[in-house]
């Protein structure tokens, strides 16, 4: 493992523009937001105001085999008086290091006159070099970032970025499922009349239906994603049709649960039907 870093003086001044890069879309930029603070207990983005009058504004994120950590410290002139780019790998690279070239750097207002809806945008120019001092390969990285201190948590805008950050950080997919909730869901409903439907069916059935399946809010099976698996998932469409209809109808869960309220899980389940 190597924490390859650099530090660069004297850049240029920040640009105040109130029509930057909308936050709340998926876009080539880097986003880092506070939301992530609250999700993950891990600073994706963090405002400092020091005693000498500045502001230090900290972007990070991680993978788990890499991670990212950017920095910049602004005057109240607005000058960039110091910034820092910071890149951890699993791989090591001994000698190697990046230095910034140039920076473009955003923010919709003067941070000095008030954090609260705070965004920003910006462009690194960065050089990866050896011990040697030569010159490997250069880059481009690209960041936006959002202060949602103070926003109402019902508006889109924050809605918006709360899905994306889950996704991001591993704690639901992209179709708001929860890969990992605190509580996993169970069968509330007696299978009985269930087994006793799927017995009629004409044809050859198993005795175990397996199928991964996705579990609602409400408690029910959801249509799509649907599939059967084991000897289930070999029988004839028609067949999977009928006994997946049965399973949501006459099927009722106890959701799952994050922080005590219900949520939307997949799960594999089998069913006997013997």
């Amino acid at each position: 493992m190597i924490l390859i870093a650099n530090c660069a003086f004297g850049q240029e001044k920040v640009t105040i523009d109130q029509n930057i890069v909308k936050y709340e879309i998926k876009d080539e930029f880097n986003r880092f937001d506070n939301i992530a603070n609250e999700l993950k207990k891990y600073k994706s983005f963090d405002i400092e105001i020091s005693e000498n009058s500045s502001i230090k504004i900290l972007n990070q994120y991680s993978t788990g085999f890499t991670r990212h950590t950017i920095s910049f410290e602004i005057d109240n002139n607005l000058n960039i008086i110091n910034s820092d780019y910071e890149y951890w790998t699993d791989v090591a690279e001994i000698g190697t290091e990046y230095k910034i070239l140039d920076i473009d750097f955003k923010l919709n207002q003067n941070p000095f006159q008030g954090t609260n809806g705070l965004r920003g945008q910006y462009e690194m120019k960065i050089k990866k070099v050896n011990e040697n001092g030569e010159i490997l390969k250069q880059i481009t990285f690209k960041g936006k970032f959002k202060s949602f201190k103070g926003i109402d948590k019902s508006s889109s805008d924050y809605l918006w970025a709360l899905e994306q950050n889950k996704v991001f950080y591993g704690i639901t997919n992209e179709n708001g499922v929860y890969l990992r909730p605190d509580k996993m869901p169970s069968l509330k409903s007696v299978h009985k009349v269930l087994t006793e439907k799927i017995k009629k069916i004409k044809g050859y059935k198993p005795n175990k239906i397996r199928a991964f399946v996705i579990i609602n809010e409400n408690g029910k099976i959801e249509k799509e994603p649907f599939r059967f698996f084991g000897d289930f998932g070999k029988l004839n469409k028609e067949t999977q049709i009928q006994v997946k209809e049965l399973l949501i109808e006459f099927t009722d869960w106890y959701p799952a649960c994050v922080n005590e309220k219900e949520v939307k899980s997949q799960i594999p389940i089998v069913i006997g039907i013997e």
